[in-house]
């Protein structure tokens, strides 16, 4: 048997919470649906108060505290279990105090720098923040109070969560991500996206535009579904089960590097891929979107190959025929007929890669293990950030196991992501020195050259959350345990408050951080909230800590048997 789960799927957030949940009712009353589950895919702006503001990286004059911090005193609830990844324009402080994942409000669940957990017999992964290649090696040397560069790093994706991730030997149904992973456009229609997005041209022509820690992971986990955003442009893909993102295997490239990043070069092979140019007859056509708040001058350096035939297609819309809100909303909640999820065994219960349920737990873990489900492609969704007229929203549906639901489905622990918590956890970099994995570890030939922990230490960690953690059951569910630790602005704050930080832009927000790999380059405006009108609400009392150090944190440490290194960090 089978049941449905109803995910919606949200770009950016940009603190527009209001917004996306409105919308999101607004779909389910048209479609005469349910849903399950929204997850959003970054730059979600947890922001409390002047201080988590403040530690947000980004121009002051983008700074606005948005709607937030009501969901953060119970003013309002969110409707819709909701799930979040990192992106690279948070209140990196808020995000700190719960490295490990945690409630930043009741009903909405950050999954942490890096996390796997469960859902209605979705097992869901999820990673934080984006790729740069001079912060990508380094520990976590950033203590409060997170001034200069390392505001901006605290967001930057680190090897050690790569290297976590790449421990994950059971499969994944969905994985989350902000950054697209690299090379993704080639498997998709790139002269749609470069339509919409011209001043992506070179990064395309080159291969560097996404993450290449993106890549691996994708090349490595092979999820069902991947879903990212920070492009602000809907763009779908596909890597059938037999394609490799990198064509002809790693080619050198590491989930760790001792060069600040060195390592993460685009092997040579990938120049030679084709850019896919011809749209899947399957596909709905979407509207062109207006992108007329972005600088569409690209600030990239020349190409470094000769520049692509790109034979891009006539705009369907022309500039007096801009599709309406309506439309766009309506359109962005179909799902086209090669992607339905129905289609889409997300158990696999046909193999014996995946187990049932929890009873992973008790399978053997070898070091040949694989998450890769035979068959199964990867379909990669990218959304919009929340502003009219964009696609930002989408709803599909998922088949799962129809004993794994029950009537509620909530979020559980993920056993094998315990584990893996405490196996790596011993090796947590806390210095700019660039993380080694342990000497353990050791480059697996059948996993593609990648360093495994060895079998028999999984194991072990498995047998005692096992143990430990489920007590001998199947299911751990996440408790909802959150609990509001920072103060908040006065009700009726309107949602446009700087507390007067729009007024004193000082320009240091990203000053000596260089031009490195992944520089968001030709993002327009760096991908930020259109600056608008600020209230002029000054901050009243006493200036809000930096950290809170969360009790959600120190009961998953305690549960874990591990300690809390960054957050009780004070200096």
């Amino acid at each position: 048997m089978r049941r449905q789960l109803t995910i919606a799927i949200e770009g950016c957030c940009h603190g527009q919470l209001d917004d996306i949940y409105r919308h999101l009712q607004q779909q389910q009353q048209r479609l005469n649906k349910t849903v399950d589950l929204l997850i959003i895919c970054g730059d979600f702006q947890a922001v409390r108060n002047v201080t988590d503001l403040e530690t947000m990286s980004c121009p002051n004059k983008y700074k606005q505290v948005g709607g937030f911090y009501r969901y953060y005193t119970g003013e309002r609830k969110a409707p819709i279990p909701t799930v979040f990844v990192g992106g690279n324009h948070e209140a990196s402080n808020h995000m700190r105090e719960l490295y490990y994942g945690g409630w930043v409000a009741p009903n909405i669940y950050y999954m942490g720098g890096s996390g796997v957990v469960k859902f209605g017999g979705l097992r869901i992964g999820g990673i934080t923040g984006i790729f740069k290649d001079f912060d990508y090696a380094k520990g976590y040397y950033e203590t409060p109070p997170f001034r200069g560069p390392g505001r901006a790093s605290m967001h930057h994706v680190r090897s050690y969560e790569a290297f976590k991730m790449l421990q994950i030997r059971k499969p994944l149904d969905i994985v989350v991500s902000h950054d697209w992973p690299q090379y993704i456009e080639r498997y998709g229609n790139t002269d749609e996206l470069l339509r919409k997005k011209p001043f992506f041209e070179a990064e395309v022509s080159r291969g560097d535009l996404g993450s290449p820690v993106n890549a691996l992971l994708l090349e490595r986990l092979r999820p069902a579904w991947w879903f990212s955003a920070h492009m602000h442009v809907r763009f779908q893909a596909e890597v059938g089960p037999h394609e490799s993102i990198f064509n002809e295997g790693w080619n050198g490239i590491t989930p760790y590097s001792t060069q600040g990043g060195e390592n993460m070069r685009r092997p040579a092979s990938v120049a030679d891929k084709p850019i896919a140019a011809a749209a899947n007859q399957d596909e709905i056509v979407m509207s062109a979107i207006s992108d007329d708040d972005e600088d569409n001058t690209t600030t990239c350096e020349p190409p470094s190959r000769p520049r692509l035939a790109l034979n891009l297609p006539p705009p369907k819309h022309s500039a007096a025929e801009e599709p309406s809100a309506e439309s766009v909303v309506s359109e962005i909640t179909k799902v086209e007929p090669d992607m339905a999820p129905k289609q889409v065994d997300m158990t696999a219960a046909e193999t014996d890669t995946r187990p049932n349920g929890d009873s992973s737990l008790e399978q053997e873990v070898s070091e040949t293990a694989d998450p890769k489900v035979p068959g199964r492609p990867t379909r990669f969704l990218a959304l919009d950030k929340c502003l009219p007229r964009r696609q930002f929203l989408e709803i599909i549906d998922i088949e799962v196991p129809d004993d794994t639901l029950g009537e509620h489905p909530q979020l559980e622990y993920d056993a094998e992501w315990l584990a893996i918590l405490r196996l790596c956890h011993p090796h947590m970099p806390l210095s700019e020195l660039p993380f080694s994995p342990p000497a353990e570890a050791q480059l697996s030939e059948a996993a593609s050259g990648i360093p495994l922990l060895p079998e028999a230490m999984l194991t072990r960690e498995l047998d005692w959350v096992h143990s430990n953690v489920f007590s001998g059951g199947d299911r751990m569910f996440i408790p909802p345990n959150f609990m509001p630790m920072a103060p908040t602005p006065p009700p009726g704050t309107p949602d446009s408050a700087s507390f007067g930080l729009a007024g004193h832009d000082t320009g240091m927000w990203n000053r000596g951080r260089g031009r490195g790999r992944g520089n968001g380059r030709g993002r327009g405006r760096g991908g930020y909230a259109q600056a608008g009108q600020h209230s002029d609400v000054e901050w009243v009392g006493p200036r809000p800590y930096v950290i809170y150090p969360n009790p959600q944190t120190d009961e998953l440490c305690k549960l874990l048997g591990i300690e809390d290194k960054l957050t009780q960090r004070r200096h």
